[in-house]
Formats: C-alpha cells, sequence, structure tokens
C-alpha cells in the first residue's frame, strides 16, 4: 500500500458491537436455524415436523446460493432482467443478506441507476463492514455520482482491509484526482493497482485509466504501450467489463486523434451491452 493510503486512520465500521458469531448469522442465517432444529429433534423424541422444517431451510439455503452465483454470471453476461429475478429472489429468502445486497448495488451500477446502487452497497457495508469489494464498489457509485470525497474514503477502507484489492487503487486515483491531487500521488495509485490486479478484468481496466492519466501528462510512447497491452486483454474480459472498456479506450483513441477506431469501440460498446450505463454516452460519441 502506497503511504498516502497508511497515513489515513482507518474507518471504524458503524456497527462495532458486530461481533463475528452474528456477522456468521447475517451471512448464513439458515446454518442457526438448522442446528437449533435439530438440537430440537433430538431433545423432543425425534419428531418428524423438525426434519421437515430443517429439510425447508436446507433447500431455502441451497436456492438463495444457486440464485445468487447465477445472478453474478447473469450480470457479466448484461442479462439484466435474470439478475434482477434472481436477486429478488435471494432478498425474499434472506432480506439482510450482505452478499446479495452487495450484489444488488452491482446490478444497479451497471445500469446507471447510482441512487439505488449507493443504497444498496451502503446497506451492505453496514451489515458486514469487512469485506472491501463493497467499499470498492461503493466507493465506484460515489464517483459516478460525482463526490470524490465520499468515493476516496471507501476506497481508502477498502484498502485498509486488503492492500491487494487492485480496483480500490484504481478508484482511489480517480478521486484524488477529481480533488487535486498531484500527477504523481494519482499514477503511484494506478501503478500499484497494475501491480496487485491478479484478475484480467482489473488489470485492463487500470491500464485503461494509466494510459488516460499518460496521455493527459503528453507521454505518448509509454500510453501507447499500455493502451495496446489493455486492447490485448479485452477479448478475455467478461461481456460487462468488454463493454466498460471498450467505452474507456474509444476515449482514449479519440484523445489520440484515432477517430474511426474510436467509433468502432463505441459501436462495440451499443452492441455488447444496450442497456448499460455506457450505452448512451457510447451512442452520441459514435455520431460525432
Amino acid at each position: 500500500m502506497t503511504s498516502n493510503v497508511e497515513a489515513h486512520i482507518p474507518i471504524q465500521p458503524p456497527l462495532r458491537g458486530f461481533v463475528p458469531v452474528i456477522q456468521q448469522l447475517l451471512l448464513v442465517p439458515e446454518g442457526i436455524i438448522i442446528a437449533l432444529l435439530l438440537l430440537v429433534h433430538l431433545a423432543s423424541g425425534r419428531s418428524s415436523v423438525t426434519i421437515i422444517l430443517a429439510a425447508v431451510f436446507i433447500m431455502s439455503f441451497i436456492t438463495r446460493t444457486v440464485a445468487l452465483h447465477l445472478a453474478r454470471t447473469a450480470i457479466e453476461m448484461v442479462h439484466y432482467r435474470q439478475a434482477t429475478w434472481l436477486i429478488r429472489l435471494s432478498l425474499l429468502l434472506h432480506p439482510w443478506s450482505a452478499d446479495t445486497l452487495a450484489l444488488r448495488g452491482a446490478l444497479a451500477l451497471a445500469k446507471g441507476s447510482l441512487s439505488e446502487a449507493e443504497t444498496s452497497l451502503q446497506r451492505s457495508v453496514t451489515l458486514l463492514f469487512n469485506q472491501p469489494a463493497s467499499h470498492a464498489a461503493l466507493s465506484s457509485a460515489y464517483l459516478e455520482s460525482g463526490r470524490p470525497h465520499e468515493a476516496a474514503r471507501a476506497a481508502r477502507q477498502s484498502l485498509v482491509l486488503n492492500d491487494h484489492y487492485a480496483l480500490a487503487y484504481l478508484y482511489l486515483a480517480e478521486a484524488e484526482r477529481a480533488q487535486g491531487a498531484s500527477s504523481y500521488v494519482v499514477e503511484e495509485h494506478l501503478r500499484s493497482g497494475v501491480a496487485a490486479a491478479h484478475r484480467i478484468t482489473d488489470t485492463a481496466a487500470l491500464q485503461c485509466a494509466l494510459a488516460r492519466h499518460l496521455l493527459n501528462e503528453q507521454r505518448i510512447a509509454e500510453a501507447t504501450l499500455v493502451l495496446h497491452s489493455a486492447e490485448k486483454l479485452l477479448p478475455r474480459c467478461s461481456i460487462s467489463r468488454q463493454a466498460e472498456l471498450c467505452f474507456h479506450l474509444g476515449e482514449l483513441l479519440i484523445a489520440q486523434g484515432q477517430a474511426e477506431r474510436a467509433r468502432e469501440y463505441f459501436r462495440g460498446v451499443e452492441n455488447l451491452d444496450p442497456q448499460g450505463r455506457y450505452a448512451a454516452a457510447a451512442w452520441r460519441a459514435s455520431r460525432l
């Protein structure tokens, strides 16, 4: 982690009284209920009612887990309607699931519904504070809403929890840039993120941001190398991430004067994710 991150005092969770046992209860309440039902079953002469109830909660847990997995995949494949129904099902089975609320926030962010994204992610963070991904996603939502101070705060908290969470460096860099941080500080965050990234999608996103930064600094040769590296990673990303990266790559190519190539990327956004948050802007840019 960079010294700029370390210099800030970690943010204290709003529910400091939450002990690990209670957090586990919120994550998998079915497990506690099933255990209690089994104890009741043994103490009450092996009643068939308790076995039936335990089976119901087991099926509820399995259904919720499968729904979450399918919803996450649906978001990556930009099948937003299916993701919405699966998340609703998961919340019906467990309304206080931090994981499901975080996923609902990610879905809202993908569609450009910033207010809903913030609300869901804030609830997720309140229920389970120690998830760096939720803080980073909340930072992204704050950035999209034009609130860099809150975005920087959430990104720093993500890095306090996990200083190898690459996307948090990206959002911290963008937030501090918006607040007037020096070019050196912004680049330091971006390069730290690239070094920390383990997923192809994160590497590509950080390289795009780094290329944009280098272009702004008139370091054309370096920017071009980083940009080409990001372009090579594009086909290996999820569809949702490809759409986002196509938009940013189009912006970068416009800045380099490559308007025709930029239009190809903008049209790619429309084809990949016609209902996503970048679709309208990409449509306008492709027709300039």
